[in-house]
Protein backbone atom coordinates (compact mmCIF):
# COMPACT_ATOMS: atom_id res chain seq x y z
CA UNK A 1 0.00 0.00 0.00
CA UNK A 2 2.56 2.33 0.94
CA UNK A 3 4.32 2.17 -2.76
CA UNK A 4 1.12 2.73 -4.72
CA UNK A 5 0.69 5.76 -2.24
CA UNK A 6 4.34 6.97 -2.79
CA UNK A 7 3.51 6.24 -6.92
CA UNK A 8 0.31 8.25 -6.66
CA UNK A 9 2.21 11.07 -4.55
CA UNK A 10 4.72 11.51 -7.92
CA UNK A 11 1.19 11.84 -10.01
CA UNK A 12 0.05 14.32 -6.96
CA UNK A 13 -2.80 12.25 -6.72
CA UNK A 14 -2.06 10.77 -3.05
CA UNK A 15 -5.08 11.54 -0.95
CA UNK A 16 -2.45 11.39 1.81
CA UNK A 17 0.69 13.74 2.68
CA UNK A 18 4.32 11.39 2.90
CA UNK A 19 4.76 11.74 6.79
CA UNK A 20 0.67 9.92 7.10
CA UNK A 21 1.75 7.17 5.17
CA UNK A 22 5.54 6.08 6.15
CA UNK A 23 4.30 6.49 9.74
CA UNK A 24 1.11 4.74 9.55
CA UNK A 25 2.46 1.45 10.53
CA UNK A 26 4.61 3.25 13.67
CA UNK A 27 3.09 3.12 16.95
CA UNK A 28 3.38 6.76 18.45
CA UNK A 29 2.64 8.58 21.21
CA UNK A 30 2.49 12.05 23.33
CA UNK A 31 3.72 12.26 26.72
CA UNK A 32 3.06 14.99 28.78
CA UNK A 33 4.85 14.15 31.28
CA UNK A 34 7.85 16.84 31.18
CA UNK A 35 5.28 19.54 31.23
CA UNK A 36 3.54 18.01 34.24
CA UNK A 37 6.98 17.50 35.73
CA UNK A 38 8.49 21.08 34.77
CA UNK A 39 5.56 23.35 34.43
CA UNK A 40 3.03 22.00 36.58
CA UNK A 41 0.47 21.31 34.26
CA UNK A 42 -2.25 19.90 34.60
CA UNK A 43 -4.90 18.85 31.49
CA UNK A 44 -8.00 20.20 31.79
CA UNK A 45 -9.87 17.53 30.04
CA UNK A 46 -9.55 13.80 29.34
CA UNK A 47 -8.62 12.44 26.68
CA UNK A 48 -12.33 10.83 25.71
CA UNK A 49 -13.44 14.92 26.56
CA UNK A 50 -10.61 16.48 24.34
CA UNK A 51 -11.51 14.25 21.46
CA UNK A 52 -15.67 14.55 21.46
CA UNK A 53 -14.85 18.37 21.77
CA UNK A 54 -12.70 18.26 18.98
CA UNK A 55 -15.40 16.57 17.03
CA UNK A 56 -18.27 19.24 18.31
CA UNK A 57 -15.64 21.96 17.35
CA UNK A 58 -15.29 20.35 13.85
CA UNK A 59 -19.28 20.35 13.28
CA UNK A 60 -20.10 23.60 14.40
CA UNK A 61 -17.02 25.03 12.22
CA UNK A 62 -17.30 23.06 9.21
CA UNK A 63 -18.48 25.82 6.82
CA UNK A 64 -15.69 28.21 7.26
CA UNK A 65 -13.15 25.64 5.94
CA UNK A 66 -15.53 24.02 3.37
CA UNK A 67 -13.36 24.86 -0.05
CA UNK A 68 -10.13 25.02 1.83
CA UNK A 69 -7.88 23.04 1.33
CA UNK A 70 -4.05 22.45 3.12
CA UNK A 71 -1.90 20.01 5.37
CA UNK A 72 -3.34 21.27 8.77
CA UNK A 73 -5.07 19.84 10.77
CA UNK A 74 -8.12 22.44 10.73
CA UNK A 75 -8.26 22.58 6.96
CA UNK A 76 -9.42 19.12 4.72
CA UNK A 77 -6.77 18.06 2.96
CA UNK A 78 -6.69 17.27 -1.18
CA UNK A 79 -8.55 14.28 -2.10
CA UNK A 80 -6.08 12.97 -5.25
CA UNK A 81 -7.16 9.96 -6.58
CA UNK A 82 -10.15 10.19 -4.05
CA UNK A 83 -11.80 12.57 -5.72
CA UNK A 84 -11.63 10.79 -9.34
CA UNK A 85 -13.49 7.62 -7.51
CA UNK A 86 -16.05 9.95 -5.80
CA UNK A 87 -16.98 11.48 -9.57
CA UNK A 88 -16.86 7.64 -11.03
CA UNK A 89 -19.32 5.78 -8.21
Amino acid sequence: MIWALRILEFFKLSPLYKWVYETACEDSFVSIEKAEKQLGYKPQHSNKDALIRNYNWYLENLDNFKNASGVSHRVPWKQGILSIFKHLF
